[in-house]
Order: C-alpha cells, then sequence, then structure tokens
C-alpha cells in the first residue's frame, strides 16, 4: 500500500496517510480520517477544558462546589461524592433509538440529560483533594490540574509522582521544587527549565545530573557553576548570598540574567529523554511514538498528546493513558482502557466503547453517556450481547449514510466555550473568528472582592489573555513552602 493524498474536509489543505496509518484504521475497523491531523486534535481540544472553573450549586445535595461546567452550558452537574456515588443509575435516562433522526442529536439529547460530575479525574483515587481537575492518586494536593501520583502538590499542571512541590508545569519525580518547567527527577530546583536530575539548582536551562549550580545552561554533571562559570565551594555558597537574597526584586534579576545566557547557547532540538524512534517535543520514555506531544511512556503511536503512563497501539488521543491500548479519536480516555473510539472521558477499564460519555468501568457501548459498570447498551438502553451487535451494525451503516460516523464528536457541540478549552491555548482565535466558525465563546465573569489582609491583588490587573482572577489568596501549604526553602525574606 502506498501513500494517499487527503483533501481535508475542515480546512481544505491536503494531508497524507501512509501505509502503516491504513494498517491501524483496519486493525481498529474504521474509515480513514477526513479531517487533517491539526484540524483532529483542534476537534478533540475543544472538549477539553483544564483550568476554567465556575461555581455552581450540585442538583442533588444542592451544596456549593466549583465546576468546569458553567451554569448557562445546560450540563446538570452532580459533585463529586454526589456524581460517584451510588444513589443514581445511568440507565435510569435510557431511551429508545430512532432510525429517523440523526445518531448524534440523540446522543446529544442524552447527554444533556444526565448528571455529569463537576470536576473531571479518578475522584476516588484522590485524598484531602478537593479542587484539582483530570488527576488522578493524589493526597493533599491544591489547584492541581491534569496530574496523578502526587503528594502536597500546589498550583501545578502535568506533574507526576511528585510531592513537596508548587508552581510546576510538566514536571516528572520532583521534589521541594518551585516555577520549573518541564522538569525530570529533580530535587530543590528552583525557577529552571529542561533540567534533569538535578539537586539544588537555580535559574538553569537544560541540564542533565548537575547540582548546586545558578543561572546556568547546557551543563552535564557539573557542580558549583554560576552563568556556566565553575567555582570552588565556598565562593560558590558566598557568591550565592550576594546573588540571590530571595526578595522579588533579586528573582526578577535572576530570571533576566539568566536567560539572557540561555539565549546565547544552542538550544537542544527536541524537549525530552531517552526517547527512541519518536518524534514531536516534550517527550520521555518514548518509542516509535510518531507526532506526538506532551508526553511520557508511549509507544508505537501516532498523533497523541497528553499522555500519562503507558499508551501503546493508539492513534489521534490526548489526555490520560495509564496501561491503555487500541485507543483512536478519544480524549481524557484512561486506567486499562482498550479499544475505545470516538468517546471523550472514559476511564477504569473501559472496553469496546464507541461514540461514548463520561463513561466507567463498562464494555461494549456505543452511544452511551453517564453509565458506570454498563454492558450491551445504546443509548443507556439494555439489549442482549445479539441485539447490542446486530442494532450497533444498523447504526453504523446509518451513521456513514449520515456522513456522522468515523470522527469525534463536532466542535460547535462542546458544551464549553471555545475560549474555555484547551484548543484556545493551542489554536488561538479572536471571539469574532471563532463565533464566524460557530463555536461558542464564554464571556469572562467579572470578580468582585471584598478587600481583605489575606488576599493579594494580580499585577496583572485583568488586563491580560490568560483568564485572570485579578485577585488570589494564597494556600497554607504554600506560605510554609515559602518559609521552609527561605523564598519569604
Amino acid at each position: 500500500m502506498k501513500n494517499e493524498t487527503k483533501n481535508c474536509q475542515n480546512c481544505k489543505q491536503d494531508f497524507i496517510i501512509e501505509p502503516d496509518d491504513f494498517g491501524f484504521y483496519e486493525k481498529m475497523n474504521v474509515p480513514p480520517p477526513t479531517f487533517c491531523p491539526e484540524c483532529r486534535l483542534v476537534r478533540r481540544l475543544a472538549y477539553r477544558n483544564e483550568r476554567t472553573f465556575h461555581h455552581r450549586i450540585c442538583e442533588k445535595c444542592n451544596k456549593k462546589m466549583i465546576s468546569v461546567f458553567p451554569e448557562d452550558s445546560g450540563i446538570h452537574v452532580h459533585c463529586q461524592p454526589c456524581w460517584w456515588g451510588d444513589s443514581w443509575d445511568g440507565k435510569d435516562y435510557a431511551t429508545d433509538y430512532d432510525p429517523s433522526r440523526s445518531f448524534l442529536d440523540q446522543l446529544y439529547e442524552l447527554l444533556y440529560r444526565i448528571p455529569v460530575m463537576s470536576l473531571f479525574g479518578l475522584y476516588t483515587t484522590n485524598v484531602g483533594t478537593e479542587y484539582a481537575n483530570m488527576t488522578g492518586w493524589l493526597k493533599n494536593c491544591y489547584m492541581v490540574t491534569y496530574s496523578d501520583h502526587c503528594e502536597n502538590v500546589v498550583h501545578g499542571s502535568f506533574v507526576n509522582w511528585s510531592k513537596d512541590s508548587i508552581d510546576n508545569l510538566m514536571g516528572q519525580s520532583l521534589e521541594l521544587c518551585y516555577e520549573t518547567i518541564n522538569c525530570d527527577q529533580c530535587y530543590e530546583t528552583f525557577f529552571s527549565v529542561d533540567c534533569g536530575s538535578c539537586t539544588n539548582i537555580l535559574f538553569s536551562k537544560n541540564c542533565s545530573g548537575c547540582n548546586n549550580c545558578f543561572g546556568c545552561v547546557n551543563l552535564k554533571n557539573k557542580s558549583y557553576y554560576i552563568f556556566n562559570e565553575p567555582y570552588s565551594k565556598d565562593e560558590y555558597r558566598h557568591r550565592l548570598k550576594e546573588l540571590y537574597p530571595s526578595t522579588h526584586e533579586n528573582i526578577e534579576k535572576g530570571w533576566q540574567e539568566s536567560q539572557e545566557l540561555w539565549k546565547k547557547a544552542p538550544q537542544k532540538y527536541i524537549h525530552g529523554w531517552r526517547n527512541v524512534s519518536s518524534s514531536g517535543d516534550y517527550l520521555n520514555d518514548t518509542k516509535n511514538a510518531k507526532d506526538c506531544f506532551i508526553g511520557f511512556d508511549i509507544e508505537d503511536c501516532r498523533y497523541c498528546s497528553f499522555v500519562t503512563g503507558k499508551l501503546t497501539d493508539s492513534y489521534d488521543f490526548t489526555n490520560f493513558g495509564e496501561n491503555s491500548s487500541l485507543l483512536y479519536e478519544a480524549i481524557q480516555t484512561g486506567d486499562q482502557a482498550s479499544e475505545v473510539k470516538f468517546s471523550w472521558w472514559g476511564i477504569t477499564n473501559v472496553q469496546n466503547v464507541e461514540y461514548c460519555m463520561f463513561v466507567v468501568s463498562s464494555n461494549n457501548l456505543f452511544g452511551c453517556a453517564g453509565l458506570k459498570k454498563g454492558q450491551y447498551c445504546i443509548l443507556n438502553k439494555q439489549y442482549s450481547k445479539k441485539e447490542y451487535f446486530d442494532l450497533r451494525e444498523k447504526i453504523i451503516v446509518k451513521m456513514k449514510a449520515d456522513g456522522e460516523y468515523g470522527g469525534f464528536f463536532p466542535i460547535d457541540r462542546s458544551p464549553f466555550g471555545y475560549n474555555e478549552t484547551s484548543a484556545q491555548e493551542f489554536f488561538p482565535l479572536t471571539k469574532k473568528e471563532a463565533l464566524n466558525k460557530g463555536y461558542k465563546w464564554k464571556e469572562h465573569e467579572q470578580k468582585k472582592y471584598e478587600i481583605k489582609k489575606e488576599i493579594i491583588p494580580c499585577e496583572h490587573k485583568g488586563i491580560c489573555d490568560d483568564a485572570c482572577t485579578t485577585a488570589f489568596i494564597p494556600h497554607p501549604m504554600e506560605l510554609q513552602f515559602y518559609k521552609r526553602m527561605n523564598l519569604i525574606p
């Protein structure tokens, strides 16, 4: 089989499908895609709301909560304990399939009837972690998103197997780390980027196996360096006291002077470590991972991103993983998931599911939403095994005729505003551009605060494109960390 050039039905640009791609589509029993890889990614990311939270009331217990779904989304929301509890059953919302109507229309009607969890993630594996989204296996963490297996972590995103750390992005096996980006197996590492296996370093970039370094770049297995110049142990400590009394002014100066050196240094072609026959960026411990971004422990995959834990033999997958395989055009799925297609949020032993949303520990589902421990269901209605497979095939034939089968859910049907999602982070649009495409747009809520001693105004004052909350209150663990690490003068 040779390469085949297709024209994207969305952006109208040509893209290539390679022989290995066709082999995967045949294995998954799906038609080749009609959207190019980038348009497929944007479509999935438009369903990924990581950090935009809203105040709501649980529709079951009437308690106050925060949720990724705003009140005007039309989504019915339960707080975490209520949604994960046994007091409701998704099968109570079952409906018969109507062959005269669009199947996706019927699925979305079901979505807007069922209750949905207020925040994403494996809530039942978290301890003492109320304010976290897209997380699992956390203990005593606060305002952490898309992170797993952490303890005493505050304000982090894509941080895994870490403890006692604050304000980190894309980190693995961190301890006592602060303000780092893409660091791996580091201890007491502050204000640093792309460092691995380092201890006691500050304002450094792309250093490996180093300790006691300040403002360095591209060093390996070095100790007691300042701005890439060697010092004796005593000289280093004396000079460090001059450079780094931890005032706001000195921290800003450290950032500025370090980045001036970083810019002069050669840049590594990829961010990551221990990758074999892989392409993309921000990858660790991958093998045969092609066109993949932001992830680790990936093998024999293509077009996958935001991957945590072991993921194998998957295409066009975004967000999570954790011992999963054979995923295609799916998002927020993992924890031993297998053969999941065209689905949004399915976790913990979900197998053989298509066009499903918010399903847990289920198998052989088609077009279901909000089911836990379901089997042989369509639109949440229970069928015998034979009835299920017979009806499933009829629905797929009808969906193909209607042009509905073979891709992820349409962007314009996402319950989120485009600007609330990861699509806006990586593929930004203006409000006008988004509305012209038929996408939703969420206006930022005006924040009003009663001025109190513990409230700190943000220096941006809301004049930015970062969904600024305009003010914040430091978390107690945050203050303890600052004092312990001498970050407060």
